[in-house]
């Protein structure tokens, strides 16, 4: 059985581990820009002080105790000439273990942020994910997400 929960200190290694996980897969396919981890725990820093910011989620999904997925968020408040102004969810990573993908566990994770996020006054909910990850991709298109504008890069 999966359990949701939000991340603790306590969860820290967990999460570096899923971090790189997910990070090789971007550095399979763009290692002109992602870097690769050099140690298990690089992130660790990164990682404890994103779990103090304010209106900031790290939630993961155990299995057995055991943390196989986990996805991040937090809470956007914009407002700019040109928009109407906006409270927002602004999702940054989502990871499941390479053994546990296809078992909609990233399903019930991106279902987590979207009611965190509602109760935390979010109208909207908004993600960047890669094109080379079709996976992900098509997670999200099944999950009524749809492209809004397209983010080009040219390397010089």
């Amino acid at each position: 059985m999966i359990e949701l929960v939000p991340a603790t200190p306590a969860d820290l290694n967990a999460i570096c581990a899923l971090g790189l996980e997910v990070n090789a897969l971007h550095v399979d396919a763009w290692p002109q820009i992602f870097r690769s981890e050099e140690q298990p725990l690089q992130d660790y820093d990164f990682w404890r002080e994103y779990l103090n910011k304010p209106d900031t989620v790290i939630v993961l999904a155990k299995c057995d105790g055991r943390a196989i997925g986990m996805a991040t968020a937090q809470i956007v408040v914009e407002s700019a000439s040109l928009l109407n102004p906006l409270t927002f969810c602004r999702v940054g990573s989502v990871a499941v273990t390479a053994a546990e993908r296809n078992k909609g566990i990233g399903h019930q994770l991106m279902q987590y942020l979207e009611q965190w996020s509602v109760e935390r006054g979010a109208r909207d909910i908004r993600l960047n994910v890669w094109e080379f990850n079709s996976g992900a991709v098509a997670l999200y298109q099944e999950l009524g997400y749809v492209v809004r504008s397209l983010f080009m890069g040219k390397f010089l």
